[in-house]
């Protein structure tokens, strides 16, 4: 199945294995990345479009609406790793790659201030 089909939801499956990569701040991306995927929409039967308005209003209680995708066996995080990079503040660019390593390809320090 091609990434487009997959990313859509087309086809028929027991169980679809994914990873997400959140970055900060979580209230933000938690909600965005799992609404942004058509997939979620094709299996998992929420209001998507209300809990949006609710999320955008800042009144959509993130821990509870999380709690409830894996309790209703809809999610199920398989491992959790936490990354941060420490060094110079001065330090821009960096990205995370799909795997979520640290991409340092465009990464530049800005120069001090004088």
């Amino acid at each position: 199945m091609s990434y487009e089909s997959w990313f859509d939801g087309a086809g028929e499956s027991d169980i679809w294995l994914g990873s997400v990569n959140f970055t900060l701040p979580l209230d933000y991306a938690l909600f965005a990345q799992l609404y942004e995927l058509p997939l979620m929409h094709h299996c998992i039967p929420l209001d998507w479009q209300a809990d949006a308005a609710r999320w955008r209003e800042k009144a959509l209680p993130l821990a509870e609406w999380s709690k409830q995708l894996v309790n209703s066996d809809y999610l199920h995080p398989l491992f959790h790793h936490w990354l941060l990079l420490e060094g110079q503040r001065s330090m821009r660019g960096v990205r995370l790659n799909t795997l979520g390593w640290f991409d340092f390809k465009s990464a530049w320090f800005a120069p001090s201030e004088l």
